[in-house]
């Protein structure tokens, strides 16, 4: 087998462990009592649920936390700090998937014997877009990750898509921990 066909299996393989492991934890019903063990250190598990929130594997851990920790505090404040985090969440997924994107894609389209879809993939000078689809999908409600390699495929500096990534998810975060704090 090719080191690179390899390389995306384990992807896969390991992605699947995360989304079992995720369902898990939140089906145990042990992460609120998790949530409230940790909540003397406000801050940093504000952060680390910001970090949650980045990836779609972990984003209903992140707002299960999210609406514990926003019962009766400042919303906006638990939404900056968990923004902060997912900026650093979306910056470590950009490094780890930037450049992995058209290699895997290439990949995928020679190994399903893809010719036709792969010369077109080459043909298409789609720069200009693929920034702005990366933003409107990490505004969006769907998961960071495909908006993340978009904007990581479009080589723009982690500086500029680290303040765009923490307004647009500090944006989302708001819209949970609002409505919570109101009905709390």
């Amino acid at each position: 087998m090719k080191p690179k066909l390899r390389k995306l299996i384990f992807r896969t393989v390991f992605f699947i462990l995360c989304l079992s492991f995720a369902w898990w934890l939140i089906k145990s019903g042990d992460l609120i009592s998790l949530v409230e063990t940790v909540i003397p250190f406000r801050f940093v598990t504000e952060i680390i649920a910001g970090i949650f929130y980045t990836s779609f594997l972990t984003a209903p851990i992140s707002v299960a936390m999210l609406i514990v920790l926003a019962q009766g505090t400042n919303p906006v404040l638990t939404a900056l700090l968990a923004g902060l985090g997912a900026a650093l969440g979306d910056i470590i997924l950009i490094k780890f998937f930037r450049g992995s994107l058209s290699s895997d894609l290439n990949l995928i389209s020679k190994e399903l014997h893809l010719k036709k879809i792969n010369r077109l993939l080459q043909k298409l000078h789609l720069s200009f877009i693929t920034p702005l689809l990366g933003v409107l999908i990490i505004a969006s409600p769907f998961p960071d990750e495909l908006g993340l390699l978009m904007l990581g495929a479009s080589r723009s500096k982690y500086s500029e898509i680290a303040v765009l990534t923490y307004i647009l998810n500090t944006a989302g975060i708001l819209l949970i921990v609002i409505p919570i704090n109101l009905l709390a």
